[in-house]
């Protein structure tokens, strides 16, 4: 079966292309609808398809113009009017020809049907967008209009600073309407998931679920001359980090993500290979569910956190390819307060706290992760940690673990008692705040409106300076109330071959291929 694999990888995949671009990655994208998914893995699929009307400047964290040529705020801070890029060019595929460039029809199409539900395309194709449920879009985007051929003014119903940096996130890519009107009126708007167009670098070729999707370059695309790019990108669909490790080193990816620290410390000393590196925007968290009857109790929440042996699973789990988590904004974020601290590892008065609280004997189901993050590199072995520090204070806890998907389905519907997981953020942190804000999908079902008060002052600020005394505040509820107890801030560092050019990696964590050769 290896030997297949590495033949499917290594003989066909760039037969006749001037250059082909490897990259192992660790999933299969369950869909190709960028608005439908808060799935990394799925994300990783569309970057190389979409262009957003905003993008961030690549290892940095400045917001340069990308399908929008420019825009401007008005003085009360509601209304963005963008200038649309002029020229650029939609994919043609087998199915789908198109007749015109990028302009203002594409924008409202694309945002009309996430955040109108009414939408004929809505209604044809029901979906919920988990990104603009969880921004809370539907009730702060009063209008999107157009304004012109190539302008278009988005009406906020109030202030939100996070709004701009939002627009770069890959669930925001811009869609062709002239293609939705097409699949609408042939009865087949779920294709828009399945055969993508976009405006990107490169364009779907094909897709075998599991194996493997190719990409051809987009001879259209709107910066053909300022980056270079290779003739065909390859995505080898490689779920085990060892197997991607192994892949990389027999040269046969020329980038492979993610790895985890054990593989990453073997091919550091590999002369062949490089790592690219940044401090990431992530958090590895424990997620406590406040529906069940114990772990609503603060004292309980707090008398598991301080039973955990962080530092021991720092050393152990993370190695050097972590830093110990104080709050629930990642260390390497403008708006992280380092002057919280958690609290540090007690284990008898963990257990005394657990007495006092009258929930002893305690059984608890922790749910570990099944896969590789940068902000936990190993789910089970982390769980086992937990599992044996928790044994001392008298909390037997038994570890269960599912298929990603199922495993982030199956803690949305509230099913876990307490929960590895982890958010990969961005520059502006409203996004991260937001997972612990009532309604959210962070495993917690926890809600207080303190809380939220806080985080909409924070996005409608629009100096930095009052955001991040108004971040720090929730970063300090969060911390004494612990919904989450931090686990650790992930290093970020993804292998390449030494013979790549051009490769840089996002802070956020994001990989793009344009501007990227393998030699």
């Amino acid at each position: 079966m290896r030997l297949a694999a590495t033949l499917l990888l290594a003989l066909p995949l760039w037969a006749g292309a001037d250059t082909t671009l490897r990259f192992c990655a660790a999933g299969s994208p369950k869909t190709f609808d960028p608005a439908m998914t808060d799935s990394g893995i799925d994300h990783v699929a569309h970057m190389p398809i979409f262009g957003t009307l905003v993008e961030v400047r690549r290892g940095a964290d400045e917001l340069i113009p990308g399908l929008a040529a420019s825009w401007r705020v008005s003085p009360d801070g509601l209304a963005y009017t963008f200038e649309l890029r002029r020229g650029v060019a939609w994919h043609t595929t087998d199915e789908f020809k198109p007749t015109r460039e990028f302009n203002a029809d594409d924008v409202l199409f694309t945002f009309g049907r996430v955040l109108s539900r009414d939408s004929a395309f809505a209604k044809a194709f029901p979906n919920v967008s988990p990104y603009v449920v969880s921004m809370g879009w539907e009730k702060l985007i009063r209008q999107v209009e157009k304004t012109g051929e190539h302008q278009v003014r988005i009406t906020l119903a109030e202030r939100d600073a996070s709004f701009l940096a939002a627009l770069t996130f890959a669930f925001a890519g811009m869609q062709s309407a002239e293609f939705g009107a097409q699949l609408l009126k042939a009865g087949t708007p779920q294709r828009i998931a399945q055969w993508p167009v976009g405006t990107g670098p490169f364009q779907l070729k094909s897709f075998r679920k599991d194996a493997v999707i190719r990409y051809t370059k987009h001879p259209g695309w709107w910066r053909r001359d300022e980056k270079p790019r290779a003739d065909q990108l390859v995505y080898a669909i490689t779920p085990d980090a060892t197997v991607r490790s192994q892949r990389l080193k027999r040269d046969e990816c020329d980038i492979a993500a993610p790895v985890g620290p054990a593989e990453l410390a073997e091919l550091k000393k590999d002369p062949a290979i490089r790592i690219a590196t940044a401090p990431g925007l992530n958090v590895g968290i424990l997620a406590y569910n406040t529906r069940k009857p114990a772990l609503a109790k603060l004292a309980v929440r707090q008398a598991l956190d301080m039973a955990i042996d962080k530092a021991a699973i720092l050393r152990t789990v993370y190695g050097d390819a972590g830093t110990a988590a104080t709050t629930v904004i990642p260390a390497a974020n403008w708006a992280h307060d380092a002057s919280l601290k958690a609290a540090p590892y007690d284990p008898a008065k963990a257990k005394a706290l657990l007495q006092k609280a009258g929930v002893l004997p305690l059984d608890l189901q922790l749910w570990a992760m099944p896969v590789v993050r940068a902000y936990n590199p190993n789910g089970q072995l982390m769980a086992q940690m937990i599992q044996s520090d928790w044994a001392k204070v008298g909390v037997k806890a038994r570890i269960v673990t599912y298929e990603w998907g199922e495993y982030l389905r199956r803690i949305d519907a509230g099913e876990h008692d307490v929960a590895l997981s982890g958010w990969n953020g961005d520059t502006e942190p409203a996004s991260t705040a937001a997972q612990l804000a009532c309604g959210s999908n962070s495993g917690t079902f926890w809600c207080d409106p303190a809380y939220d008060k806080l985080l909409a002052e924070a996005r409608q600020a629009l100096k930095q300076e009052d955001r991040k005394l108004l971040y720090g505040k929730t970063q300090k509820i969060a911390l004494e109330q612990l919904p989450w107890t931090p686990m650790g801030y992930g290093k970020l560092a993804v292998p390449q071959r030494a013979a790549v050019k051009g490769f840089i990696l996002d802070l956020d964590g994001s990989i793009y291929f344009d501007g990227v050769l393998p030699r």
